[in-house]
């Protein structure tokens, strides 16, 4: 896990650092600008002629102080405030970089772009849209990018809301942005994906110890690595996982086809889609090592009726899938059948719909299941819009189940913290994206159950994860190969066999 740290938790952890150790904050604004100027001079070198843009708070100090140490390494540079230093570290800083010949400019100044500008206007701690100077600073960054210009970001891209990922307008794109001990979640969350640019964390040796325990993180390699069981020689079918898919209906059998190759894909040994009999041909055309349950169908859609036979189903799998295109229609007796059959359990599409329009349905929900919303699903689920990624997040698990909340950056609560998974790419965004991985984690979830794993819980949690990084590594495997417009999610399912190859 790559540790993250939200911008609150961050403030915090600089004034118990300052109370604990008698450490001036002065000093550690000078080591963050050291560590900046390095970086700078590390990538770019101290050739090109460069633009401070400053803020007034500890961001704009940061500024000031690396453009004093740029200067004195031989470059070519100037500071443009956004607005006068307020905070007294800035206006201490400010008036060093004046007395070391830094010369101060306005945009008007500048006729030419300059070859670097270095965004320090706001911090992560941003909560409101630029206005005035700072806006016209942001947008001259912006069009001098466009004309060729570098632009780096000091902490996090000025406009950025760093726990959110949300971008207000105006906002910078950076070609880099120095991130200061730990990365912050909004670098990684929503505009964030784009507006950071290649990201580096700057150690300003902040001890580990001051780091909060229930702080987010980034998922990688290993964390995958962990959750892949091991595959013996002495392995059969019936050991490797059997997996119930209840899903599809007239006109969305293509989701339940979907899940269920994602499923075989994802190394379960046995998967049965349990779907409306109409479609059975469908699925079986589509994915012909699955088998079928045919069951009962009214409106094109599972009836009350096929709660018995699915019931039956469940009782001898180690896990289930549940909603990949079932539709509005379906019988809520379905979702019921999968709540209560005490395997774990993944609910997506429209079995969260049916769930969120039943508290019956709710009320059922356990720490042996999983559902997996986008946004749209989520504010369903939780009445109300979502905005805040990890706390959504976080509220959703507040049902009694395990979380995953789906985006561009997938945000799964984890033990007492959250997990982001920012694998995948921008190919990705197709209709049947979601039941791949549907079908993925639940193969994921019916190995490990079927290898003696108590699949509920932190495990499941961490499933998940695992999972949305597998999904996310398939797409940029096909992306790679097909471009952002060709591919489709079919695509993925093909890629995940190169995906695993990755992690094994």
């Amino acid at each position: 896990m790559l540790p993250l740290i939200a911008p609150a938790a961050m403030r915090d952890m600089e004034q118990r650092y300052f109370a604990q150790t008698g450490t001036p904050s002065i000093e550690l604004m000078e080591r963050a600008a050291r560590a900046l100027c390095e970086a700078i001079l590390r990538r770019y070198g101290a050739e090109r002629r460069a633009v401070f843009a400053c803020g007034p708070g500890g961001n704009g100090g940061d500024g000031y102080a690396c453009a004093r140490m740029y200067a004195a390494m031989g470059g070519r540079c100037a500071v443009a405030p956004a607005a006068p230093p307020r905070s007294p570290d800035a206006v201490e800083e400010a008036r060093r970089a004046r007395e070391a010949g830094v010369r101060t400019v306005g945009t008007a100044e500048l006729a030419d772009a300059p070859e670097l500008w270095v965004d320090a206007l706001y911090g992560t701690g941003l909560s409101r849209a630029p206005e005035g100077e700072a806006a016209a600073l942001i947008q001259r960054m912006n069009a001098d990018r466009a004309r060729g210009a570098q632009v780096i970001a000091v902490d996090i891209p000025s406009g950025l809301n760093g726990a959110t990922g949300a971008a207000f307008a105006p906002c910078v794109r950076a070609d880099a942005t120095f991130t200061f001990q730990y990365a912050k979640p909004g670098h990684y969350l929503g505009d964030g994906l784009d507006a950071t640019g290649a990201l580096e964390v700057l150690d300003i040796g902040i001890p580990a110890a001051f780091y909060p325990a229930d702080a987010p993180a980034l998922e990688d390699a290993a964390d995958v690595r962990a959750l892949l069981p091991d595959l013996p020689r002495n392995l059969h079918k019936g050991r490797n996982g059997r997996l119930a898919i209840v899903a599809g209906s007239v006109g969305m059998a293509g989701a339940a086809a979907l899940a269920a190759r994602a499923a075989l894909r994802g190394g379960a040994g046995l998967v049965t889609v349990a779907c409306p009999a109409p479609v059975v041909p469908i699925v079986q055309t589509l994915a012909p090592c699955a088998t079928c349950l045919p069951l009962p169908e009214a409106d094109g859609a599972l009836a009350p009726a096929s709660e018995g036979a699915l019931s039956a189903l469940l009782a001898g799998v180690d896990a289930a899938v549940c909603g990949c295109g079932l539709s509005r229609r379906a019988a809520p007796e379905a979702v019921r059948a999968v709540l209560e059959c005490g395997a774990p359990a993944l609910l997506d599409a429209d079995a969260l719909n049916l769930i969120a329009a039943d508290p019956a349905l709710r009320a059922l929900l356990r720490p042996r299941h999983v559902i997996t919303p986008h946004p749209g699903e989520a504010a369903r689920l939780l009445g109300r819009p979502v905005v805040d990624p990890i706390a959504d997040a976080l509220a959703l698990r507040e049902m009694g189940c395990e979380a995953l909340l789906k985006g561009a950056t997938t945000v799964i609560p984890v033990g007492r913290a959250a997990r982001l998974s920012a694998s995948g790419c921008c190919g990705m965004a197709k209709g049947g994206s979601g039941d791949v991985l549907s079908g993925l984690t639940g193969a994921l979830m019916a190995q490990l159950a079927a290898r003696g794993a108590r699949v509920e819980g932190l495990a499941l949690a961490e499933c998940a994860a695992a999972a949305s990084e597998l999904h996310g590594a398939a797409g940029e495997i096909a992306q790679a190969k097909l471009g952002p417009r060709g591919m489709c999610a079919e695509d993925l399912i093909g890629a995940l066999p190169e995906a695993f190859l990755r992690y094994d």
